[in-house]
């Protein structure tokens, strides 16, 4: 094939395709007979290469390496060249940008001239581009948080089907609505964690090397976290309980906010004695996230936050009602010691199920039973009790203890307010919806 053909086949001059020859882009072999070049496919395709690469704006000595290189270092350096191209594509706004506000306000020079002359020597300073990193670097996701968000969007997924599975039907179209949009969300993340590791992979596996002590930190910090709810919330109970207790009940407002002060500073103390086993001081991490960012600039409120999850602690462990066989006894933060009342200082009860789609206090929702006792002008509710191990029969018959309970008060003659309004949607076994019946309809007997 003559080089007139080339021409006509590659789109490039005659004059190219021998500059490209003589920087040894292209070996030609000579017809043996005339000396003449004789271009083969090969080479057509190589100069193929050579013209987009070119136009790519890859120099001649680039070109050079980008022949010789194999797939994956290729790919590497198509998207260092992509990501130049944004750079230059943020470049140009920035000027686009400038001209047309310059156009406006151009009638007054001296001020314009200077003011747009700081703004330009900001945009070309160092501390611009260090900072234009450090969005890109904070931008660019990381399988760690991907796992982790996953994670947590799932987590509607198995509460539809514990409500699938147990029957609770009132929360079948809330619980179905949060599936789809965890579902929804987690498969974006995933799609924008593809797109991202194909347009940035070394910045993005980069940043996966860093994250990946944050795995064990964060398995770690649940661990702890969960461990020390549990010891403060069962435990810690049973240390201060009376031998003659029948069942007691942790306070209902303790919940989510309680559970989060434990866990995030725990996560955050993980973080830090994973910094420490890495040897590397906190201020000169170069993967400092959000966590360790905060804690380095607490400063002196560091104590606080210490001394704020001490305090979430003590909130879980003294909050909690205990009922014995004539008295009741309250613990709360503000009262460690227990306040006693007697059975008789009852002011009222009010007990049914729940009858709200959707609240953050499970005694509230469709398909579950409540007890309430208002004594000194205080609500105590009763929904999930743990009871004496030591006395069979609540081990035999669940929710026993709240029935004798109410039979106890009842027979004292205090006031009860009871409705079986939305029995039907009670998801708990037969023997049960029958005993919260019974304390539902339960009168004194003459």
């Amino acid at each position: 094939m003559q080089i007139k053909d080339v021409e006509k086949l590659t789109g490039l001059t005659a004059k190219s395709i021998r500059y490209y020859e003589s920087r040894n882009l292209i070996a030609v072999e000579r017809n043996e007979e005339n000396s003449y070049r004789n271009y083969t496919d090969a080479d057509i395709t190589r100069l193929r290469w050579i013209k987009m690469f070119r136009y790519l704006g890859f120099s001649i000595e680039e070109i050079e390496k980008l022949l010789t290189m194999d797939a994956d270092e290729t790919k590497k350096a198509l998207n260092q060249k992509a990501d130049a191209f944004s750079e230059q594509a943020e470049l140009c706004e920035n000027k686009r940008s400038l001209c047309l506000s310059l156009a406006k306000n151009y009638e007054n020079n001296e001020a314009v001239v200077e003011e747009y002359n700081d703004t330009i020597e900001f945009l070309e300073s160092d501390e611009m581009d260090e900072f234009k990193e450090q969005v890109k670097d904070f931008a660019a996701p990381n399988l760690i948080t991907v796992i982790a968000e996953t994670l947590i969007g799932m987590a509607p997924v198995f509460w539809l089907f514990y409500n699938i599975k147990t029957a609770r039907t009132g929360m079948l179209m809330f619980s179905g609505i949060f599936a789809i949009i965890g579902t929804a969300l987690t498969t974006w993340n995933w799609i924008h964690y593809a797109n991202q590791y194909k347009k940035n992979r070394e910045r993005v596996k980069r940043k996966n090397r860093k994250m990946i002590w944050l795995l064990p930190a964060m398995i770690a910090a649940l661990f702890l976290g969960i461990t020390a709810i549990i010891a403060v919330t069962a435990l810690f109970p049973e240390w201060v309980l009376p031998d003659n207790y029948l069942f007691f009940e942790h306070g209902q407002t303790t919940g989510t906010v309680l559970v989060l002060l434990v866990i995030l500073p725990t996560i955050l103390f993980c973080e830090l004695i994973v910094a420490k086993i890495r040897k590397k001081p906190v201020e000169e991490m170069e993967d400092v996230n959000d966590l360790l960012f905060i804690w380095n600039r607490l400063g002196k409120w560091r104590a606080a936050v210490i001394v704020a999850w001490l305090v979430a602690l003590y909130c879980c462990a003294f909050h909690f009602t205990v009922v014995t066989k004539n008295k009741i006894i309250l613990y709360s933060p503000w009262q460690p010691m227990g306040v006693e009342y007697k059975y008789s200082d009852v002011d009222s009860i009010k007990t049914g199920f729940g009858d709200k789609s959707f609240s953050f206090m499970e005694y509230k929702r469709k398909g579950s039973f409540y007890y309430q006792i208002e004594i000194n002008n205080q609500t105590v509710t009763f929904h999930t009790p743990t009871v004496n191990k030591q006395i069979e029969r609540y081990e035999e018959h669940t929710y026993l203890e709240l029935e004798e309970f109410d039979q106890a008060l009842t027979a004292l003659g205090i006031p009860k307010e009871a409705d079986k309004k939305g029995w039907e949607n009670c998801y708990f076994d037969k023997e049960c919806v029958d005993r919260f019946l019974r304390i539902i309809c339960y009168e004194k007997q003459d």
